[in-house]
């Protein structure tokens, strides 16, 4: 299907996206603010922490990368599917558990990386169900 490659890209480029944007709101009593994933990972010197949150934007850098590769070659297989829908389910259950944990105190950020694998994992299953290979463009 012609459609699952840029779904899978799209997921991809909002999960990028979210990396920049408010991951969760931040009230102490010294501190009122939201906190991005970049400024977290610029900001901390935590090594397990920033190793936290490059995991859980891993699912959106894999999307780009495949859904870039497939637009690019013009085929997008049942590997790449599985591969999107993999990823997509990894990325939905722990930014799941995350949204669900940060309770009112979630971002944007965190809501569109949860859009973006929720993309990526239907742009998977479309790609497993009706793959697309490269010498299909040409016949129509």
């Amino acid at each position: 299907m012609k459609a699952s490659k840029l779904i899978v890209l799209v997921g991809g480029v909002l999960g990028i996206i979210a990396f920049f944007l408010p991951l969760v709101s931040i009230n102490r009593p010294d501190f009122h603010g939201t906190a991005s994933a970049f400024q977290v990972v610029k900001g901390i010197d935590a090594g397990a922490v920033r190793t936290f949150i490059y995991a859980v934007f891993t699912p959106a850098l894999v999307f780009a990368i495949i859904g870039g590769l497939a637009l690019r070659r013009g085929a997008f297989g049942r590997g790449a599917g599985t591969l999107a829908l993999v990823f997509g389910l990894l990325g939905l259950a722990v930014t799941a558990l995350l949204k669900s944990a940060a309770e009112g105190d979630a971002g944007i950020g965190l809501t569109l990386l949860l859009v973006g694998c929720l993309a990526g994992t239907v742009g998977g299953i479309l790609g497993i169900a009706k793959p697309e290979r490269a010498g299909m463009l040409a016949a129509g």
